[in-house]
């Protein structure tokens, strides 16, 4: 325990000196953290003309795998941290050293039970990739099957937990003494983060990931899934069949095979989303592989999102609402799906979308950026302080990576003729009677119980009028708030009292004609004590409201949520409530 605590003191000495050389020291002075930690800052060099975006990143690669992985995270997040920041995050790669082989051999004969040639017709001690989290090596199964075996670096979740023990301190330490802070919500950030590298750390999830893909493709045949090996995956190690394919970047763009996998790509992007309900959320060129009939395989299944009726529901009107141009109708549903921290004016989110819908009134379909439109709605959402839930941002930016390639493999698709049919599907099966699923069904069912319902509801509330039952509950938060603030004000009345009353005492216990200076002296420290107590709760309170030992601790003691579990958001669990009390 002692030595972890020096590891962890150690690890915070390297972090605040990093930040302090990229030109960060002010930030930290602001918020005390050397004062606290009993530190001697360092000198601070000059931050230079570089923006602040780009010394964030300089920083974040410096620091490590934790770090990079944040700043990867955060690249794809504009919801969570500003454009300029994401945009300068981006280029951040991923990649480390080699495992060493006898570590390598070590967590190999650990997961496997046997020594790996035990196990493998052939395993290839050379990596075919290396990054912070787990490396991949080539290998052949026992049946002949060319495979791929992902290994993750031992003792690293060891290493990321010790790090985001330390960002929970200093986002908990920022937003407690910088007001600045609840604007991007350093806690919220951290703990998204702790979500996703927790699910990405897990290899057991990714192998069931695969397995939900590969199922639901294997009859489709246009998108190639790797599939999980049975029996040869663990949290530690996951052996999946190898897609040869080509890269990106091999592919003759405007080919017959570039115009096939384009299509392809579309098809696959529409059953993820409005079919499956379960969508790759990171399908960057790096992680498709092409082949010469057209067909598209998809790699890395770390970063996966899931849709509920509701939500596929709701981005169907969201689709046809952007492409009507109908400012009401996007800025309605982006509210509702949203949560609001504050009060929003709802006739300036649809005059700012308005606004945005009016540069692309006079384009075609093939000629709107996919990517760039929902990403300019996303930054609307922020302004106005709506937080978006995080599938949403995830399927936007899956959607503006897919857009890229499309465009790239084929530059003459007309995107308009190529997406119709897809809008007509859309369409059909929402509207249609004939399907029980369709939402056409589930309108008219609203429908027969609202028109059921009232008159039989308005009838009861009539007869308790009548008969003297019925009674009114009006809740308001305000009033618990103030009645709280009345209370206090009482309590500091009557110690205000009990102050004035030591002090009114003490002046005869000196003047009188029997002296008692003890006692004077002490109702005089007792009256003293409760006025300064007083005054550094005022002052200190709304301080302490933020510092409580409870989120500090939320990592090491284990009252957040575990990191191998997905856990949504506050923003998504109640936009999620509101989309299944729709869809009922």
């Amino acid at each position: 325990m002692l030595r972890e605590a020096v590891g962890d003191l150690n690890r915070m000495r390297q972090i605040l000196q990093v930040l302090v050389k990229h030109g960060f020291g002010d930030l930290l002075d602001r918020a005390r953290i050397f004062q606290r930690l009993g530190l001697g800052k360092p000198a601070q060099p000059s931050a230079g003309t570089s923006p602040g975006s780009q010394r964030l990143a300089r920083v974040l690669c410096e620091l490590g795998p934790t770090f990079i992985k944040m700043g990867q995270l955060l690249s794809t997040r504009p919801d969570l941290v500003p454009e300029p920041y994401a945009s300068a995050l981006r280029p951040l790669q991923d990649s480390a050293p080699p495992i060493p082989a006898a570590d390598l051999r070590r967590v190999l004969e650990r997961e496997l039970g046997a020594a790996p040639e035990a196990v493998f017709a052939r395993f290839d001690p050379e990596p075919i990739a290396s990054a912070s989290i787990a490396q991949v090596h080539r290998a052949a199964g026992a049946d002949g099957r060319e495979l791929a075996v992902k290994v993750k670096r031992p003792g690293i979740e060891r290493t990321v937990r010790a790090d985001l023990d330390i960002l929970y301190y200093l986002a908990h330490l920022l937003e407690a003494v910088v007001e600045e802070s609840s604007l991007w919500d350093p806690v919220g950030v951290v703990r998204e983060f702790d979500r996703a590298i927790g699910l990405e750390m897990d290899l057991q999830r990714e192998a069931e990931n695969l397995q939900a893909f590969a199922k639901k493709f294997a009859a489709r045949g246009k998108l190639i899934v790797p599939e999980p090996v049975a029996g040869l995956c663990t949290r530690e190690l996951l052996s999946m069949t190898f897609i040869e394919g080509v890269h990106l970047d091999a592919v003759e763009s405007g080919s017959e095979m570039a115009r096939k996998a384009a299509r392809n790509l579309i098809e696959g992007s529409y059953q993820q989303i409005f079919e499956d309900g379960l969508f790759h959320a990171d399908p960057h060129p790096g992680n498709l592989r092409f082949f010469p009939d057209g067909r598209v395989g998809l790699l890395d299944f770390g970063q996966v999102g899931r849709l509920s009726t509701g939500m596929r529901s709701t981005l169907v009107l969201l689709g046809l609402g952007v492409v009507l141009r109908e400012p009401d109708t996007v800025a309605r549903l982006v509210y509702r799906i949203g949560v609001q921290r504050h009060r929003v004016d709802l006739g300036e989110l649809k005059a700012d979308i308005e606004r945005m819908l009016e540069s692309t009134l006079h384009r075609t379909l093939g000629e709107v950026n996919t990517g760039q439109l929902l990403k300019r709605l996303i930054d609307l959402s922020v302004q106005h302080d709506v937080r978006i839930p995080a599938e949403y941002v995830l399927i936007s930016k899956a959607l503006g990576t897919i857009d890229g390639t499309i465009r790239r493999l084929d530059p003459g698709l007309d995107v308009a003729e190529a997406t119709a049919p897809y809008v007509q599907r859309l369409l059909l099966d929402r509207f249609n009677p004939d399907d029980l699923r369709g939402g056409l069904l589930r309108s008219l069912l609203l429908v027969s119980n609202f028109l059921d319902e009232v008159p039989r509801q308005v009838s009861q509330i009539l007869l308790d009028m009548e008969g003297g039952r019925l009674s009114i509950n009006v809740r308001d938060p305000e009033s618990a708030r103030l009645r709280s603030s009345v209370r206090g004000l009482g309590i500091e009345i009557f110690w205000g009292l009990v102050a004035a009353g030591l002090l009114a005492g003490s002046l005869p216990a000196f003047m009188g004609e029997g002296p008692a200076p003890t006692a004077a002296i002490a109702g005089l420290a007792a009256a003293g004590l409760i006025a300064l107590t007083a005054t550094a709760r005022y002052f200190l309170t709304p301080m302490l409201r933020k510092l409580r030992l409870r989120p500090w601790l939320e990592r090491r003691w284990g009252s957040s949520p575990p990191a191998c579990e997905p856990q949504a958001l506050p923003a998504q669990r109640a936009s999620e409530d509101r989309e299944t009390e729709d869809s009922r």
